[in-house]
C-alpha cells in the first residue's frame, strides 16, 4: 500500500522540477501546478512515469554489465600494483560495475527530464498556461 501511495505522490508531483525551472516559480508553486496538471492526465502521466522507471532500470542493468568488463581490468591492474592482494582485488572488483554504471547513469536520465518537460508542454497546451478541468475552481 505505501509503493501504491509512493508510486501516485511520483507520478502526480513529477512535473514539479519542470515547471520550478521553465517558470521560475517556488517550490510549492511548482508542487501545486504540477497536482493541477497531472489531475487531467493521471493515467498518461503513471504511464509515462513508469516507462521512465523502466528504462532507467534497464540502462543501469546495461551499465552495470558492461561495469563488469572495466572491473576485470581494473582487477588485473590492482593485482599487479599490490602484488597480488586478493582482498583488495576483490573489493575493487565488486564495487566496479556498480560504480561505473552510476557514473554513467545521468546519461539516461536526462532524456526522461526531457520526456517529462514534453509531457509538461502537451498538458500546457502549449500556451505555457495551466489547463484546468471544466467544474474545477480557478485559483
Amino acid at each position: 500500500m505505501i509503493w501504491v501511495l509512493g508510486f501516485v505522490l511520483l507520478a502526480r508531483f513529477s512535473l514539479a522540477t519542470t515547471i520550478r525551472v521553465a517558470d521560475n516559480s517556488s517550490a510549492t508553486a511548482a508542487m501545486r501546478r504540477s497536482w493541477t496538471l497531472t489531475r487531467t492526465a493521471r493515467l498518461g502521466t503513471t504511464g509515462l512515469c513508469l516507462l521512465s522507471a523502466v528504462a532507467v532500470a534497464v540502462a543501469f542493468v546495461v551499465l552495470k554489465w558492461l561495469g563488469a568488463y572495466v572491473a576485470h581490468w581494473a582487477g588485473l591492474l590492482m593485482l599487479a600494483t599490490t602484488g597480488g592482494n586478493v582482498w583488495v582485488t576483490g573489493v575493487l572488483v565488486i564495487i566496479t560495475p556498480v560504480a561505473v554504471a552510476l557514473v554513467l547513469l545521468p546519461l539516461a536520465l536526462a532524456p526522461m527530464g526531457v520526456l517529462l518537460a514534453c509531457l509538461r508542454e502537451r498538458l500546457d497546451g502549449g500556451t505555457g498556461e495551466a489547463r484546468v478541468p471544466s467544474g474545477a475552481p480557478i485559483g
